[in-house]
Protein backbone atom coordinates (compact mmCIF):
# COMPACT_ATOMS: atom_id res chain seq x y z
CA UNK A 1 0.00 0.00 0.00
CA UNK A 2 1.62 3.11 -0.98
CA UNK A 3 0.14 7.00 0.70
CA UNK A 4 0.25 9.70 -1.19
CA UNK A 5 -0.76 13.42 -0.38
CA UNK A 6 -1.95 15.12 -3.18
CA UNK A 7 -1.82 19.54 -2.86
CA UNK A 8 -2.05 22.34 -5.44
CA UNK A 9 -2.33 25.79 -5.65
CA UNK A 10 -1.03 27.35 -2.68
CA UNK A 11 -0.27 30.90 -4.35
CA UNK A 12 2.51 31.44 -1.53
CA UNK A 13 3.17 35.37 -1.87
CA UNK A 14 -0.36 36.45 -3.05
CA UNK A 15 -0.93 39.89 -2.85
CA UNK A 16 -4.84 39.98 -1.89
CA UNK A 17 -4.89 43.44 -2.44
CA UNK A 18 -9.09 42.95 -2.31
CA UNK A 19 -8.84 42.46 1.01
CA UNK A 20 -7.08 45.79 1.89
CA UNK A 21 -5.33 45.24 5.38
CA UNK A 22 -6.35 41.37 5.66
CA UNK A 23 -4.36 40.95 2.81
CA UNK A 24 -0.86 40.78 5.06
CA UNK A 25 -2.71 38.42 7.50
CA UNK A 26 -4.04 35.87 4.44
CA UNK A 27 -0.45 36.18 3.00
CA UNK A 28 0.38 34.72 6.48
CA UNK A 29 -2.44 32.14 6.70
CA UNK A 30 -1.35 30.97 3.09
CA UNK A 31 2.11 29.99 4.89
CA UNK A 32 0.53 28.35 7.98
CA UNK A 33 -1.47 26.11 5.68
CA UNK A 34 1.19 25.18 3.54
CA UNK A 35 3.59 24.03 7.11
CA UNK A 36 -0.18 21.86 8.21
CA UNK A 37 -0.01 20.17 4.98
CA UNK A 38 3.46 19.05 5.34
CA UNK A 39 2.40 18.38 8.73
CA UNK A 40 -0.12 16.25 7.76
CA UNK A 41 1.83 14.29 5.08
CA UNK A 42 4.18 13.14 8.06
CA UNK A 43 1.80 12.44 10.89
CA UNK A 44 -0.18 10.28 7.60
CA UNK A 45 3.46 8.79 7.10
CA UNK A 46 2.87 9.37 3.24
CA UNK A 47 5.46 7.98 1.51
CA UNK A 48 5.21 10.64 -1.64
CA UNK A 49 3.67 14.02 -2.60
CA UNK A 50 2.58 15.62 -5.00
CA UNK A 51 2.11 19.43 -5.56
CA UNK A 52 0.23 20.13 -8.94
CA UNK A 53 1.54 23.04 -9.57
CA UNK A 54 1.27 26.90 -8.72
CA UNK A 55 2.87 26.30 -5.18
CA UNK A 56 3.79 29.97 -5.96
CA UNK A 57 1.90 32.81 -6.79
CA UNK A 58 4.41 34.20 -9.56
CA UNK A 59 7.38 32.33 -11.14
CA UNK A 60 9.56 35.58 -8.75
CA UNK A 61 8.06 35.07 -4.85
CA UNK A 62 10.21 37.12 -2.42
CA UNK A 63 13.45 35.56 -1.34
CA UNK A 64 11.88 35.42 2.13
CA UNK A 65 8.43 33.04 0.25
CA UNK A 66 10.82 31.04 -1.63
CA UNK A 67 12.99 30.27 1.43
CA UNK A 68 10.31 29.46 3.66
CA UNK A 69 8.94 27.03 0.52
CA UNK A 70 12.01 25.19 0.41
CA UNK A 71 12.87 25.10 4.13
CA UNK A 72 9.46 23.09 4.31
CA UNK A 73 10.04 21.10 1.26
CA UNK A 74 13.16 20.26 2.73
CA UNK A 75 11.52 18.99 5.89
CA UNK A 76 10.02 16.45 4.06
CA UNK A 77 12.61 15.30 2.19
CA UNK A 78 14.42 14.83 5.25
CA UNK A 79 11.87 12.73 6.86
CA UNK A 80 12.48 10.29 4.10
CA UNK A 81 9.19 11.29 1.69
CA UNK A 82 9.79 11.56 -1.88
CA UNK A 83 8.71 15.16 -3.28
CA UNK A 84 7.64 15.78 -7.01
CA UNK A 85 6.09 19.02 -8.53
CA UNK A 86 5.15 20.57 -11.42
CA UNK A 87 4.98 24.01 -12.15
CA UNK A 88 1.75 25.63 -12.85
CA UNK A 89 0.79 28.71 -14.64
CA UNK A 90 1.55 31.34 -12.40
CA UNK A 91 4.87 30.10 -11.24
CA UNK A 92 6.00 28.58 -14.74
CA UNK A 93 8.89 30.76 -16.40
CA UNK A 94 12.63 29.94 -17.87
CA UNK A 95 14.14 31.67 -15.21
CA UNK A 96 11.61 31.64 -12.71
CA UNK A 97 11.47 29.97 -8.73
CA UNK A 98 11.70 26.38 -10.22
CA UNK A 99 15.12 27.26 -12.52
CA UNK A 100 16.85 28.68 -9.58
CA UNK A 101 19.84 26.42 -8.42
CA UNK A 102 19.70 28.24 -4.88
CA UNK A 103 15.89 27.51 -4.41
CA UNK A 104 16.34 23.99 -5.59
CA UNK A 105 19.39 23.31 -3.22
CA UNK A 106 17.84 24.21 -0.03
CA UNK A 107 14.75 22.22 -0.56
CA UNK A 108 17.02 19.27 -1.09
CA UNK A 109 16.05 16.13 -3.28
CA UNK A 110 13.35 17.58 -5.19
CA UNK A 111 11.67 16.02 -8.53
CA UNK A 112 10.82 19.49 -10.40
CA UNK A 113 9.23 17.92 -13.76
CA UNK A 114 10.18 19.90 -17.00
CA UNK A 115 8.44 21.25 -19.87
CA UNK A 116 8.71 17.52 -21.12
CA UNK A 117 6.44 14.31 -19.41
CA UNK A 118 9.08 12.38 -17.72
CA UNK A 119 8.77 8.77 -15.61
CA UNK A 120 10.55 8.36 -12.16
CA UNK A 121 11.34 5.01 -11.11
CA UNK A 122 11.01 4.74 -7.52
CA UNK A 123 12.49 1.84 -5.32
CA UNK A 124 9.33 0.24 -3.87
CA UNK A 125 7.36 -0.15 -6.88
CA UNK A 126 5.58 3.17 -7.69
CA UNK A 127 6.45 5.07 -11.37
CA UNK A 128 5.56 8.70 -11.36
CA UNK A 129 5.00 10.79 -14.29
CA UNK A 130 4.60 13.98 -14.87
CA UNK A 131 5.01 17.31 -16.91
CA UNK A 132 5.18 21.96 -15.71
CA UNK A 133 2.46 23.35 -17.01
CA UNK A 134 3.44 25.10 -21.11
CA UNK A 135 0.74 28.15 -22.75
CA UNK A 136 -1.03 26.45 -25.46
CA UNK A 137 0.62 23.11 -24.30
CA UNK A 138 -2.37 20.14 -23.44
CA UNK A 139 -0.35 19.04 -20.09
CA UNK A 140 -1.15 14.67 -20.70
CA UNK A 141 0.14 15.21 -24.74
CA UNK A 142 2.85 12.26 -24.98
CA UNK A 143 2.93 10.84 -21.84
CA UNK A 144 4.64 7.59 -21.08
CA UNK A 145 2.65 4.31 -20.30
CA UNK A 146 5.00 2.62 -17.05
CA UNK A 147 4.06 -0.57 -16.36
CA UNK A 148 3.10 -1.44 -12.44
CA UNK A 149 1.37 1.21 -10.03
CA UNK A 150 1.73 4.24 -11.84
CA UNK A 151 0.64 7.94 -10.91
CA UNK A 152 1.03 11.20 -12.48
CA UNK A 153 0.60 14.90 -11.67
CA UNK A 154 0.03 17.49 -14.17
CA UNK A 155 -1.67 21.14 -14.32
CA UNK A 156 -4.38 22.49 -16.14
CA UNK A 157 -8.05 23.15 -17.23
CA UNK A 158 -9.58 19.79 -17.86
CA UNK A 159 -12.48 20.16 -21.04
CA UNK A 160 -15.83 20.89 -20.09
CA UNK A 161 -18.52 21.79 -22.87
CA UNK A 162 -19.72 25.19 -23.24
CA UNK A 163 -18.06 25.88 -20.14
CA UNK A 164 -13.92 24.98 -20.68
CA UNK A 165 -12.80 24.61 -24.55
CA UNK A 166 -9.74 25.58 -24.41
CA UNK A 167 -8.03 23.27 -27.89
CA UNK A 168 -5.29 22.70 -24.83
CA UNK A 169 -7.43 21.90 -22.16
CA UNK A 170 -7.36 18.11 -20.43
CA UNK A 171 -10.03 15.43 -22.08
CA UNK A 172 -10.97 12.55 -20.56
CA UNK A 173 -10.73 10.43 -23.31
CA UNK A 174 -7.15 11.71 -22.53
CA UNK A 175 -6.62 10.27 -18.83
CA UNK A 176 -8.61 7.39 -19.86
CA UNK A 177 -5.51 6.65 -22.32
CA UNK A 178 -2.67 7.52 -20.33
CA UNK A 179 -3.90 4.76 -17.94
CA UNK A 180 -2.89 6.47 -14.93
CA UNK A 181 -3.56 4.68 -11.35
CA UNK A 182 -4.59 8.32 -10.35
CA UNK A 183 -3.38 11.67 -11.53
CA UNK A 184 -3.32 14.54 -9.13
CA UNK A 185 -3.94 18.17 -11.00
CA UNK A 186 -3.93 21.65 -10.13
CA UNK A 187 -5.25 24.58 -11.51
CA UNK A 188 -9.26 24.35 -9.95
CA UNK A 189 -9.11 25.95 -6.81
CA UNK A 190 -12.24 23.66 -5.87
CA UNK A 191 -11.50 19.93 -4.42
CA UNK A 192 -13.39 17.79 -7.06
CA UNK A 193 -13.12 14.26 -8.73
CA UNK A 194 -12.32 14.72 -12.47
CA UNK A 195 -12.56 10.94 -13.30
CA UNK A 196 -13.69 7.98 -11.60
CA UNK A 197 -11.62 4.42 -11.72
CA UNK A 198 -10.13 2.64 -12.93
CA UNK A 199 -8.63 5.94 -13.82
CA UNK A 200 -8.86 7.98 -11.00
CA UNK A 201 -8.18 11.99 -11.42
CA UNK A 202 -8.74 14.60 -9.05
CA UNK A 203 -8.20 18.39 -8.86
CA UNK A 204 -6.97 19.00 -4.87
CA UNK A 205 -8.28 22.47 -5.19
CA UNK A 206 -6.77 25.49 -3.20
CA UNK A 207 -5.88 24.70 0.33
CA UNK A 208 -6.83 27.63 1.94
CA UNK A 209 -9.23 31.07 0.51
CA UNK A 210 -8.19 32.68 -2.60
CA UNK A 211 -11.28 34.08 -4.25
CA UNK A 212 -15.12 33.98 -4.28
CA UNK A 213 -14.81 32.04 -7.43
CA UNK A 214 -14.13 28.71 -6.37
CA UNK A 215 -15.79 27.98 -2.80
CA UNK A 216 -14.75 24.67 -2.58
CA UNK A 217 -11.05 25.39 -1.53
CA UNK A 218 -9.76 24.02 1.87
CA UNK A 219 -8.62 20.46 1.27
CA UNK A 220 -5.28 18.52 0.42
CA UNK A 221 -5.97 14.93 -0.50
CA UNK A 222 -4.64 11.95 0.80
CA UNK A 223 -4.17 9.10 -1.70
CA UNK A 224 -3.93 5.52 -0.99
CA UNK A 225 -3.01 3.23 -4.00
CA UNK A 226 -3.34 -0.82 -2.91
CA UNK A 227 -2.64 -2.17 -6.28
CA UNK A 228 -3.05 -1.33 -9.77
CA UNK A 229 -6.70 -0.06 -10.07
CA UNK A 230 -7.44 0.22 -6.90
CA UNK A 231 -7.13 3.62 -5.47
CA UNK A 232 -8.88 5.47 -2.30
CA UNK A 233 -9.16 9.37 -2.21
CA UNK A 234 -9.76 11.21 1.23
CA UNK A 235 -9.88 14.70 1.15
CA UNK A 236 -8.70 16.53 4.53
CA UNK A 237 -9.73 19.51 5.30
CA UNK A 238 -6.65 22.21 6.35
CA UNK A 239 -7.98 25.78 6.02
CA UNK A 240 -8.42 28.31 8.85
CA UNK A 241 -11.18 30.23 6.75
CA UNK A 242 -14.57 28.45 6.21
CA UNK A 243 -17.30 30.05 2.74
CA UNK A 244 -20.46 29.95 3.13
CA UNK A 245 -23.05 31.08 0.75
CA UNK A 246 -26.45 32.55 1.88
CA UNK A 247 -29.79 33.11 0.13
CA UNK A 248 -32.50 34.84 1.84
CA UNK A 249 -35.63 35.72 0.81
CA UNK A 250 -36.90 39.41 1.23
CA UNK A 251 -40.38 38.58 2.00
CA UNK A 252 -41.38 40.25 5.30
CA UNK A 253 -37.11 40.96 5.94
CA UNK A 254 -36.86 44.15 7.70
CA UNK A 255 -33.25 45.90 8.72
CA UNK A 256 -33.65 44.76 12.23
CA UNK A 257 -34.40 41.30 11.25
CA UNK A 258 -31.22 41.26 8.73
CA UNK A 259 -29.03 42.50 11.37
CA UNK A 260 -29.88 39.62 13.76
CA UNK A 261 -29.02 37.19 10.94
CA UNK A 262 -25.82 38.75 10.42
CA UNK A 263 -24.88 38.64 14.41
CA UNK A 264 -25.91 35.47 14.36
CA UNK A 265 -23.44 34.26 11.38
CA UNK A 266 -20.63 36.14 12.56
CA UNK A 267 -17.48 34.46 12.41
CA UNK A 268 -13.90 36.34 11.86
CA UNK A 269 -13.19 33.13 9.96
CA UNK A 270 -16.35 32.98 7.70
CA UNK A 271 -16.53 34.23 4.01
CA UNK A 272 -19.70 34.94 3.86
CA UNK A 273 -21.68 35.89 0.10
CA UNK A 274 -24.96 36.67 1.06
CA UNK A 275 -27.68 37.15 -1.46
CA UNK A 276 -31.28 38.55 -1.05
CA UNK A 277 -33.18 37.58 -4.11
CA UNK A 278 -37.29 37.33 -4.08
CA UNK A 279 -39.74 41.10 -4.78
CA UNK A 280 -39.36 43.50 -2.28
CA UNK A 281 -42.27 45.97 -1.25
CA UNK A 282 -41.99 49.89 -2.43
CA UNK A 283 -41.48 51.02 1.00
CA UNK A 284 -39.07 48.15 2.31
CA UNK A 285 -35.34 49.60 2.33
CA UNK A 286 -32.49 47.42 3.11
CA UNK A 287 -29.35 49.46 3.69
CA UNK A 288 -26.86 46.42 2.40
CA UNK A 289 -24.03 49.19 1.81
CA UNK A 290 -23.85 50.23 5.94
CA UNK A 291 -24.74 46.93 6.65
CA UNK A 292 -21.66 45.59 4.98
CA UNK A 293 -19.60 48.83 6.49
CA UNK A 294 -21.08 47.81 9.78
CA UNK A 295 -20.46 44.32 9.76
CA UNK A 296 -17.10 43.83 7.71
CA UNK A 297 -15.02 43.48 11.10
CA UNK A 298 -16.99 40.84 12.14
CA UNK A 299 -16.34 38.22 9.32
CA UNK A 300 -13.12 37.34 7.27
CA UNK A 301 -14.85 38.55 4.61
CA UNK A 302 -18.62 40.02 3.95
CA UNK A 303 -19.95 40.10 0.71
CA UNK A 304 -24.08 41.24 0.55
CA UNK A 305 -25.32 41.10 -3.59
CA UNK A 306 -29.17 42.04 -3.89
CA UNK A 307 -30.94 40.36 -6.51
CA UNK A 308 -34.29 41.57 -5.46
CA UNK A 309 -36.66 43.21 -7.24
CA UNK A 310 -39.45 46.10 -6.70
CA UNK A 311 -42.95 44.55 -6.35
CA UNK A 312 -44.81 47.52 -8.79
CA UNK A 313 -48.21 48.87 -8.65
CA UNK A 314 -50.54 49.09 -11.57
CA UNK A 315 -49.52 52.78 -12.73
CA UNK A 316 -46.31 51.45 -12.81
CA UNK A 317 -46.96 48.47 -14.91
CA UNK A 318 -48.94 50.52 -17.52
CA UNK A 319 -46.39 53.11 -17.75
CA UNK A 320 -44.78 50.42 -20.05
CA UNK A 321 -45.24 50.96 -23.73
CA UNK A 322 -48.27 48.60 -25.35
CA UNK A 323 -45.35 48.40 -28.67
CA UNK A 324 -42.76 46.81 -26.53
CA UNK A 325 -42.28 43.05 -25.30
CA UNK A 326 -42.40 43.94 -21.99
CA UNK A 327 -45.58 46.12 -22.60
CA UNK A 328 -47.23 43.18 -24.21
CA UNK A 329 -46.30 41.00 -21.72
CA UNK A 330 -48.00 43.19 -18.81
CA UNK A 331 -50.97 43.80 -20.50
CA UNK A 332 -51.57 39.99 -21.75
CA UNK A 333 -51.02 39.16 -17.56
CA UNK A 334 -53.08 41.82 -16.70
CA UNK A 335 -56.21 40.46 -19.05
CA UNK A 336 -55.63 37.26 -17.79
CA UNK A 337 -55.41 38.12 -14.31
CA UNK A 338 -59.24 39.60 -14.83
CA UNK A 339 -60.16 36.41 -15.72
CA UNK A 340 -58.75 34.77 -13.15
CA UNK A 341 -60.31 33.28 -10.07
CA UNK A 342 -59.04 33.66 -6.18
CA UNK A 343 -57.00 30.49 -6.21
CA UNK A 344 -55.30 31.16 -9.24
CA UNK A 345 -54.82 34.70 -8.98
CA UNK A 346 -51.84 34.92 -6.16
CA UNK A 347 -49.54 32.86 -8.79
CA UNK A 348 -50.42 35.00 -11.71
CA UNK A 349 -49.74 38.36 -9.85
CA UNK A 350 -46.52 36.50 -8.92
CA UNK A 351 -45.33 35.17 -12.24
CA UNK A 352 -46.43 39.09 -13.36
CA UNK A 353 -43.94 40.80 -11.17
CA UNK A 354 -41.67 37.93 -11.77
CA UNK A 355 -41.72 38.02 -15.62
CA UNK A 356 -41.23 42.44 -15.73
CA UNK A 357 -38.36 41.68 -13.41
CA UNK A 358 -36.77 38.96 -15.73
CA UNK A 359 -37.87 40.83 -19.11
CA UNK A 360 -35.84 44.43 -17.15
CA UNK A 361 -32.93 42.07 -17.36
CA UNK A 362 -32.86 41.26 -13.35
CA UNK A 363 -32.25 38.01 -12.01
CA UNK A 364 -34.75 37.82 -9.37
CA UNK A 365 -33.58 34.51 -8.47
CA UNK A 366 -30.01 33.50 -8.24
Amino acid sequence: MIRILHLADVHLGARFSGLGGKGVEQREQLRRTFMRCVDLALERRCQVVLIAGDLFDTPHPPRSVASFAADQLRKLVQAGVRVFVVAGNHDAAPDGVWKRTDFLGRAGDVVVFGEQPEAVQLDFGLVVVGRSATPGQNPLENWPRPRGPTVGVAHGPVYRSGQVEDPAAIRPDQIRAVGLDYLALGDWHSAQEVHPAPYVSWYAGAPEFLSLDQPGFGHVLLVTVEVPGRVAVDRVRVARRRYQRLVVSVEGLDEEALRARLEELADPDLVLDLTLQGLREADQVLPLHALQQDYADRFFRLVLRDLSHPRLDDEALQRFEPATVLGQFVRRMQSRLQSSGPEERPYLEEALQLGVAALQGRGVYG
